[in-house]
């Protein structure tokens, strides 16, 4: 599994704020529950990995599938994805709950769809590494949970790899996206600041991120719906024009194509009622 800490959207760059690393026995107590905010820090990314092979079934539903956990595997599930555990026995697991400002782990499920890779020699002293460091405030500590965290968190990028040269260009307009994301951007301004025409952008853009600049922007502004759903009383009106929609019905098809519920359905972590399997 572990090759280096480079990623091409820059996470290695990142710092990474873990809230809670532990390694434990899981049984009834993650059976069925409905996550929230409140019981489990739901706007949190979180890396799993179960050691036990002999345990029952362990699954998590997410808001566009459900994984099945099993040995041998490194999981990341991006923040504001859970909507409930299952779990049939026991099993024993490593698990990180982190919060993180890189815009490719906010956006990962939408990118990549890919939650899971095998583990590798590594795997186990890295997870090793941040339980044991993450509580100490010393920079020797923070060093260590920085790159541990980046080495654990690499090879999700792997099948997204291009030339640093070619990403390092889009920084730019990453960042004005992430400033504007709420305002009308169109595809002439982006271009702008690449200096290049939109038409070239636009292919540009998608050949190296897999997907077209309007479908990055709709994607940001669908990742805050989520959060200020759960984090919010705002009417569903509200926060469509908070993000960037004007037309609450677009929003609201917009949000149910991509979820698979209702706004109002997932404020109340309601499952859908169909799931592909992703695992």
């Amino acid at each position: 599994m572990m090759k280096s800490p480079s990623s091409p959207f820059g996470i290695e760059n990142d710092d990474y704020a873990v809230s809670f690393a532990e390694r434990r026995d899981v049984g009834d107590e993650w059976n069925l529950v409905r996550w929230n905010k409140a019981h489990r820090e739901i706007d949190c990314h979180r890396l799993y990995f179960r050691t036990d092979t002999d345990g029952g079934l362990a699954r998590l539903h997410l808001i566009d599938g459900d994984i099945d956990l099993v040995a041998g595997r490194v999981y990341f599930i991006p923040a504001f994805s859970v909507l409930e555990s299952e779990i049939d026995g026991t099993m024993n697991k490593y698990y990180i709950h982190f919060r993180s400002s890189s815009q490719s782990l906010s956006l990962y499920r939408f990118l990549s769809g890919n939650y899971s890779v095998e583990e590798g020699p590594l795997t186990q002293p890295l997870f090793d590494t941040v339980v044991e460091n993450y509580t100490k405030n010393t920079h020797q500590a923070h060093m260590k949970v920085r790159g541990a965290m980046s080495l654990l968190l690499s090879d999700f990028f792997e099948k997204t790899e291009g030339s640093r040269r070619e990403l390092e260009r889009f920084g730019t307009v990453l960042s004005y996206i992430e400033k504007n994301y709420t305002s009308s951007i169109s595809l002439s301004e982006l271009a702008s600041l690449m200096s290049i025409s939109p038409l070239y952008f636009s292919n540009y853009f998608k050949a190296t991120f897999r997907i077209s600049p309007k479908q990055y922007i709709l994607n940001k502004r669908l990742a805050e719906a989520q959060r200020l759903l759960l984090e919010t009383d705002m009417t569903v009106k509200e926060i469509a024009s908070t993000v960037g929609f004007e037309n609450e019905n677009y929003f609201s098809e917009f949000f149910s194509a991509k979820i698979g519920v209702s706004a109002l359905k997932y404020r109340k972590r309601a499952l859908p009622s169909e799931r592909a399997s992703i695992f």
